[in-house]
Order: C-alpha cells, then sequence, then structure tokens
C-alpha cells in the first residue's frame, strides 16, 4: 500500500493510524468464522434456486415453507454491546455458574404474509424423541402441504424421525434437508441472530426466569411487532 507507506514516513500515533485507515476506506469490525471453504459450491447454487422455486409456489398458496432450527439462549452466553446511557456505569450482569438457559425450536415461514412462527421454548436440550413429538402435533393442523427446510443436524436424522417420515407425508409435511455447511440457506438464522443481538437486552438476562418470561413474550409477537424483511 504506497500510500500507507508514504504516510507511515515519520513516527505517528496509534490515532493517528486510525484516522489513516478511516481515510484510506477501512473500517474497525469484528472477524466471522465462515463454512464456505467446505461447502460444495455447486450444491450451495443447486439449493439457491430451489428454495426460489419453492417460495414462488408458495406465493401462489400451493404450499408453506417453513424454516426449522433449534437456537440456545442462556445467560452464560456473551453479550458484549449493548446500547447504553452515555456517562454512567456500564450494565453489569450477574456472572454466575451453572447450566441454566433454555433451547427454543422454531419453525418460521420467513417469507410467508405475518411471518408467522411455532416456537417451543425447552428448559433442557432438544432430542430426536422430542422433535418427532413436535412435528407430530405441527403436522395434525396443516392447512396446505408443507415443506420444512432444515439442516442436517443429529436430531433432525435420528432413525424415529425416519421412521416418521412417510406418516407426515400422508399429512402433506415434507422435510427437505440443506447440503452441509450452508447455513447461510436457512432463513430461520437470520431470525436468531436479531433476537439474540436486537430483541433481547441486557435485562432480559439478570436471571433465568426473566429470560424466560421474555421468550415467552417475544417469541408469540415475532411476526406481528417484530418483523424481518428480506430482499
Amino acid at each position: 500500500m504506497p500510500r500507507v507507506a508514504r504516510e507511515l514516513g515519520q513516527r505517528v500515533s496509534v490515532s493517528s493510524l486510525r484516522r489513516l485507515a478511516r481515510r484510506l476506506g477501512y473500517g474497525w469490525k469484528r472477524l466471522r468464522r465462515s463454512l464456505k471453504a467446505r461447502r460444495d459450491a455447486g450444491l450451495f447454487a443447486f439449493f439457491q434456486q430451489e428454495l426460489a422455486l419453492l417460495h414462488r409456489a408458495e406465493a401462489r398458496g400451493e404450499l408453506a415453507v417453513a424454516y426449522v432450527d433449534e437456537c440456545r439462549f442462556s445467560r452464560q452466553a456473551p453479550v458484549p454491546y449493548a446500547w447504553q446511557v452515555r456517562g454512567q456505569p456500564p450494565v453489569a450482569l450477574p456472572a454466575e455458574r451453572g447450566r441454566g438457559g433454555y433451547s427454543v425450536l422454531g419453525l418460521w415461514q420467513a417469507k410467508a404474509p405475518g411471518q408467522p412462527l411455532s416456537s417451543y421454548v425447552l428448559a433442557s436440550a432438544l432430542t430426536a424423541e422430542l422433535f418427532v413429538a413436535i412435528l407430530d402435533e405441527y403436522s395434525q393442523a396443516l392447512r396446505v402441504p408443507t415443506v420444512l427446510v432444515l439442516d442436517n443436524a443429529s436430531v433432525h436424522r435420528a432413525a424415529c424421525v425416519q421412521a416418521r417420515h412417510a406418516e407426515w407425508a400422508r399429512r402433506g409435511l415434507r422435510l427437505q434437508f440443506l447440503p452441509a455447511y450452508c447455513p447461510e440457506l436457512n432463513r430461520i438464522e437470520l431470525l436468531w441472530h436479531r433476537l439474540k443481538h436486537y430483541w433481547l437486552i441486557p435485562a432480559d438476562y439478570v436471571s433465568d426466569q426473566a429470560l424466560l418470561d421474555r421468550l415467552t413474550t417475544l417469541l408469540p409477537q415475532v411476526g406481528k411487532e417484530y418483523t424481518l424483511t428480506f430482499d
């Protein structure tokens, strides 16, 4: 970078280096881990097209498309950034040991009107047997044929789940598994990110009960008070 070399011809301070970086078009951003290097690019592109076709059919009223995933909400998870009042001490969260927290299974029609979300808050980790019970209940209430888009987690691929595929298909429910290392294709990941980084606030983590109360209040409002937009 010739411009940087010229600017560094003399001793400069850290603040000067920051200003220089900004002038050169750089910004201070968090680095993100990515699985892109391990995915099959051809499969990724194919499933992008398949999902687009499914959503076109959904827009015509022929079927429903629901994205499925589990997310862990815990007081032990880091909450490193939050909007806080200037001039006042930062919000202090209790530092406690213990498992705690809740698992949430979501089935989200991300691109349907109203973005309906069926959510299940669990005090323990999701098991294959519980996943079967939830899909049994979900499939009984279908109004149109429904495609569930989900990853290849062991819970989703368990033998007891596979044993129910035929019965769910008779009820109009089909499971569409995504290729490995393609989390971007599962739109519910965006919902989890928004929940954790924007809609939950530090005060929601002061106790397990506060977190549970907030989750049970917030999740039914997805698609109503809380929405996401897509290109």
